[in-house]
């Protein structure tokens, strides 16, 4: 089983949000920045540098908000989602394409896989994931 650090980046109000390109597993579903736990780093390390890694932005782990095991075709996978907020002095507008804030209100536009569906309703029922 593969272990995933994912970075929920939450910044007035909006959650960034990339496009899994083509040629790539679940390619064409909406994520959140993340990626393979690279032991012996725990996942918010992994997700603080996956978040780095695809984006461009630097984030700080708030604290974990949900562990989700799940079965795709392809593979287990552990997924730990991360609160996250931008550093102190990261500018919101330094990100790299694909990525895009998306508002709160609108994620639900927004096809993300199957193992998101429990952390994407604590994420619309709540006013904060804080």
């Amino acid at each position: 089983m593969q272990t995933i650090g994912i970075s929920l980046v939450e910044h007035q109000n909006c959650f960034l949000v990339g496009i899994r390109p083509e040629g790539t597993v679940l390619a064409g579903f909406a994520e959140f920045p993340g990626g393979k736990q690279l032991l012996p780093e725990s996942t918010a390390e992994t997700a603080v540098r996956e978040c780095l890694e695809e984006t461009g932005l630097q984030v700080e782990p708030l604290r974990l908000l949900h562990q989700e095991q799940f079965v795709y075709d392809h593979g287990e996978v552990l997924l730990d989602f991360w609160h996250c907020k931008l550093v102190d002095n990261q500018s919101p507008d330094s990100l790299q394409s694909p990525w895009k804030w998306v508002p709160r209100e609108e994620l639900n536009s927004c096809s993300f896989p199957p193992a998101n569906d429990a952390i994407l309703e604590q994420i619309r029922t709540s006013t904060s994931v804080d």
